[in-house]
């Protein structure tokens, strides 16, 4: 070992410092580092097992609250035909000397998650028939929403005589 014996001892512990130095980098990038990223995997993954676990019960939450929604906001992604024909059949079968005075065009709002189908549709007949036919149609109509009611005592210049008239504004939901 005549190869070492011509370095002092200080240039030797130096090296010995410096080969010390790469080989605890060596063991880091090696082993270390890799054992920390392979916990913090694990974790993730366990963290992803306990939210599985309660994944139903999150799921059966979820249909709850958009059903509610849906209690409160009419059914979502009904057509414009199948509202307006909803509508007619629910008001052939609840409805008291009442008629169908005016449907108006749909009006749609548009947003880039959802767009909001708004029908005006005008009866024509008494008040108490109107409040009756109205309170069915909150309590029972579920395709869309009843939004908005005006009465109008008026002459129309097609009618002889003054006749109630019940504004409906109704909105439905397309996703």
């Amino acid at each position: 070992m005549t190869f070492f014996e011509k370095y002092s001892y200080k240039k030797k512990n130096y090296a010995l410092l410096v080969l010390i130095i790469l080989l605890l980098a060596v063991v880091y990038k090696r082993s270390i580092k890799t054992t920390l990223e392979i916990k913090k995997y694990s974790n993730e993954l366990n963290a992803k097992l306990d939210k599985a676990k309660f994944a139903t019960t999150d799921i059966r939450l979820k249909q709850q609250q958009i059903s509610k929604l849906n209690d409160y906001l009419g059914q979502e992604n009904n057509s414009v035909e199948k509202v307006q024909q909803g509508f007619l059949n629910f008001f052939a079968r609840n409805s008291s000397r009442l008629i169908v005075y005016q449907i108006d065009e749909v009006l749609t709002f548009k947003h880039p998650d959802f767009s909001i189908k708004t029908h005006r549709i005008v009866l024509k007949g008494g008040f108490i028939n109107s409040l009756k036919f109205i309170h069915l149609l909150e309590k029972d109509f579920d395709l869309a929403r009843l939004i908005n009611v005006t009465f109008k005592y008026q002459k129309n210049p097609n009618d002889d005589k003054e006749s109630l008239y019940t504004t409906l504004i109704l909105q439905n939901y397309l996703r």
